[in-house]
Parts: structure tokens; sequence; C-alpha cells
């Protein structure tokens, strides 16, 4: 039984790096990503969706919608929840 690495499991299955259906899919992943964090934040700080609606300014549906990941985030609505729960935002650019 041959031996394959995870990058050639995403590469059969949702397409070569680069293929529109593989950048979709990592973007959804980030997403979920970051949305789970949140979540998890929120929860360790004792704030109901409520509560951190009503510090960030954002609707409390909004804030729902972020956490199960059906909310397409702008990097403005990240740093603003992050600075809500005291969480500070890193991106890493890595030149392919």
């Amino acid at each position: 039984m041959k031996t394959v690495t995870h990058e050639e499991v995403l590469s059969r299955i949702i397409g070569e790096p680069g293929a529109p259906e593989r950048t979709a899919f990592e973007n959804e992943l980030k997403a979920e990503i970051i949305a789970c964090q949140f979540k998890e934040l929120r929860k360790n700080k004792n704030l109901t969706q409520a509560q951190l609606a009503k510090k960030t300014g954002i609707e409390k549906g909004q804030i729902s919608r972020i956490e199960n990941g059906k909310y397409n985030l702008t990097l403005a609505t990240i740093n603003k929840i992050a600075a809500a729960l005291g969480a500070k935002v890193s991106f890493d650019l890595h030149p392919v």
C-alpha cells in the first residue's frame, strides 16, 4: 500500500493549488477557523453573543452568522471583534 501525503489527498479530491475549487475550499476553511476562534474566545470571556454585539456595535444576528461561518468577514470586522475580545490579530504572508 502506497502512503500519500495530505497535500496529495487535497489535490486529488479538491484540486491542485491555485485551482478555483481549491482556493474556495481553503478560503472557507480559514473563515471557519476564525469563526471557531471567535466563539471560543467569547465563551472563555463568559460573554453572550448579545454582549459581544453590544461591545462591537455589530448586530447579534451577525455575530451568530460569523460564529457559524455564514458571514463573509472583512478585515475591519475581524479587528473589531478581536479588539472586543482582547485578542490580537496577525496575518502572515508567505511568498510562493
